[in-house]
Formats: C-alpha cells, structure tokens, sequence
C-alpha cells in the first residue's frame, strides 16, 4: 500500500511483436552465423572465453543480433557476468557453454505490482542467464548485483517461449506445468540478439519432474521444494513464511525488513506508527472525550487501513521469501 501511494501502477502490454508463435529448438554444439536479424542462425563452433575464466561461448555472448563481434558487447556482458563468476564456476555443468547475460525484471503478479507500485521495477531485477542446456536466474538487487538466490529454467520444462515487443520488450513463457511467467524490461541490445537465439533453444529437452522454473539450493546446488524453507540436501535453512508473518504482525514494516528490503521496512513503519499512534489516541478520547461517538466512528476506519496495511505488507512479504534467501548468508560460501 505505502508504495502504491509512493508511485504508479505500471502496466504493461500483453501484445507480441511480429504475432508468430511455435515451438523452439537449437542442435546445442553450434554457435550462429549471420542471416539476418530477427532470424535464426547457422551454426558454427565457438570457442569459450578465458576472460573471467568461465565457458562463455564468444561467438554468440560477444556478438551483435547479425553476428558480428563487438568490443562493447563483450565489456558489458564481461562485466555483467563478472559479480557472478564464483557462483557460476560452481553451478555450471560440465560441456556447458554460456550463450547470452540478460538484465531483465523477474515474474510479478499484477498486484504485486499495485502493492509495491513503481519500485516493483528495481525491487524485482534478476539476471537470465542462457546456457546450451538451461536458463539461469538470478534475483538480484537494484543494482544488479547477486542475492544468494538462484533458480533455473530446464528447456525441457518450457512448452513454449517467446518475446513480446509491443509497449515493452518482454519474455514469455510457458511451461509444461501449464504455468506462465513473463519476465519484464530487457533491454534493447539483448532483445534483438534474443530474437536470433529463442528460435533455437532445446525445448525438446527431457523434462524435469516440476516441468516449471524452481530455485536451487546457493550452497550445494540441489533442487529445493516449493514452500520448503529447508535443503533437502545439505540442510541449509531459507527465510520462512511463518518468521516473515509473526514479524509483520509484530513490527512495522518487520516483514520487508526480514525479507531484505529496508527502505519499502521504514516506509511501511511510518506509515504503521503513524496509524497505530492515532489509533491510541482515537481510542482515548472515546472514553475521555464528552462526545464519545465521533471517536468510536473514527476507530473504525483507522483500524481498518491498519489491518489493510498489514495484509499488505504479509502479501508482499511472501513473495520476497519465495525467492529462497538463506536465513544466515554468511553460512553459504561466497558467490
């Protein structure tokens, strides 16, 4: 609520550029030759960069939409890529290849969107990251920065996938699970080469058991289960629903400060101190006041946008946790 007061609803088209819909595949080993943009490729073997010491397919991370090498691309996706170097050494598989780094904005709910308002745009960024063999995401902080948050998308689990440029450059996709996700505000660059790569990706892969994205464990890499704030593996403990809620009630603004965001906490706490403040007071003078009955009608509505603010904050709250944040960041090694 406080930053749907703050800001702006920001709505975006559900329209698609260009109209055409199908199933994409790629023959993984390659690498693209220029045909021309907005079009798939021919293929050619790549070699992998040795800038940051990671299996970056140049021939594609490096290149424009038309193929051809650029000094500026590839700074800007070495230097994207470099905050997630460690973690990518960890997590990567054996034979494979990074294709393309994308800044983008991850899945919101429309009123998520309306309850958080404008900030959803930084609250919510996140690194894709396309590999011969997956999707990466990375949540991440305003800056783009890495949270220790992973999740990934298998091909196989993707029923179909495209891009929607009309009044925003969007990823759509939906997966075999029969959900649907859309990942928001790429930027231009990365959207033309994205037209040339989708085209190929390996959606005829096997799929996984989810057969929809899922986050991974940030310390041993192992799947984690929905609503599960636990490694199955390794043990590690996420911050939990139940902990955000009892501190959403408790405090103000506690939930966002438990979720890790403190500036949507303090806004939140004004805006509850102020409520709860006048609250007290309305109460007071209905039994102080010679004229009880304007206070009682007073409490009402008072106590209604207290309620409203803390459903709020719980909703909003939830979301932050399902992105699987270790309670103890310092117990995951770094990324």
């Amino acid at each position: 609520m406080i930053a749907a007061i703050m800001g702006v609803f920001h709505e975006r088209s559900l329209g698609e550029q260009g109209g055409e819909e199908q199933r994409r595949r790629i023959d993984l080993p390659h690498i693209f030759e220029e045909v021309g943009e907005g079009k798939p490729m021919e293929m050619r073997r790549g070699t992998p960069s040795s800038l940051l010491d990671l299996p970056v397919n140049e021939g594609i991370c490096f290149t424009t939409n038309k193929g051809k090498y650029s000094e500026k691309i590839m700074k800007q996706q070495t230097n994207i890529l470099k905050s997630f170097s460690p973690f990518l050494k960890k997590i990567l598989d054996p034979g494979e290849e990074i294709f393309l780094a994308v800044k983008a904005t991850s899945p919101t709910a429309v009123l998520e969107q309306f309850t958080i308002g404008w900030m959803f745009v930084y609250i919510k960024r996140c690194l894709l990251i396309f590999t011969n063999k997956r999707i990466l995401h990375f949540p991440t902080r305003a800056n783009f920065s890495p949270k220790l948050s992973v999740a990934q998308i298998g091909y196989g689990d993707i029923e179909d996938i495209k891009l929607s440029g009309f009044l925003g450059r969007t990823l759509k996709m939906e997966y075999k699970s029969g959900k649907k996700e859309k990942f928001h505000y790429i930027p231009s660059r990365e959207f033309k080469k994205l037209k040339t790569l989708i085209p190929n990706l390996a959606t005829g892969a096997h799929p996984s058991a989810v057969m929809e994205r899922y986050h991974l464990c940030p310390q041993c890499i192992a799947p984690l289960q929905k609503d599960v704030f636990s490694c199955p593996s390794c043990h590690l403990e996420f911050k939990n629903l139940k902990q955000a809620i009892r501190l959403s009630l408790l405090f103000p603004g506690g939930g966002y400060f438990y979720a890790g965001h403190p500036m949507m906490g303090v806004g939140d706490a004004i805006v509850e101190t102020v409520l709860i403040i006048t609250l007290i007071s309305v109460f007071i003078s209905a039994f102080t006041s010679p004229n009880p009955s304007a206070a009682w009608a007073t409490i009402i509505p008072v106590a209604f946008f207290l309620s409203l603010e803390k459903m709020i904050t719980i909703y909003d709250t939830k979301h932050f946790i399902n992105e699987y944040i270790p309670a103890d960041k310092n117990a995951v090694s770094k990324f």
